[in-house]
């Protein structure tokens, strides 16, 4: 069976950059994300599914970096991957005329979800095997994986306590003000 995902630009970066630049809180879900890129590198059957207008590549290039280990072993098996990548893989994203994703299920519980982020999800659903979303350090998505499920999208956070302890912060903390 293959192992085919989509990826969150932060498990790769967070994974690339060096733990001096980390917060020791941190540490953990960082350990995580090179454990994950280390097996996902490494595994023959690893599929990544992208979009056809590059989007999340140029995302990848932008803030994932090459010249660590952990950005090496990514950048060397991407570029691998890329020139073999099965056709299916590489999915066109439809965006209507304001510029959002026809598949990112915009309603009113979902309206402030990052929209930066809303490719991974309209990927997702716009795959004909709806590959899960694998995410490192956004904990805001925790806000809307039960939603995202109910269209079909599931979510894999590499570090769930951290993702709560960020969700707390960034979300909670701020409806308590």
């Amino acid at each position: 069976m293959k192992h085919k995902i989509i990826m969150d630009t932060n498990v790769a970066a967070k994974a690339a950059t060096p733990q001096a630049e980390c917060k020791p809180e941190e540490w953990d879900m960082q350990e995580r994300c090179i454990e994950f890129i280390r097996e996902f590198t490494k595994d023959v059957c690893s599929q990544l599914v992208l979009d056809l207008d590059y989007e999340i590549i140029k995302e990848y290039r932008n803030r994932i970096p090459a010249n660590t280990e952990m950005g090496n072993i990514f950048w060397k098996w991407f570029n691998k991957y890329i020139g073999t990548i099965p056709f299916e893989n590489m999915v066109k994203l439809e965006k209507d005329a304001e510029g959002n994703y026809i598949m990112f299920p915009l309603e009113e519980r979902t309206k402030e979800f990052d929209r930066s982020d809303r490719k991974f999800v309209a990927l997702s659903r716009t795959h004909i095997d709806h590959p899960q979303i694998v995410e490192a350090a956004d904990g805001k998505w925790l806000g809307f994986k039960e939603v995202f499920a109910e269209y079909g999208v599931h979510i894999e956070f590499l570090d769930n306590n951290y993702a709560e302890m960020m969700y707390d912060r960034k979300v909670t903390n701020k409806r308590r003000t």
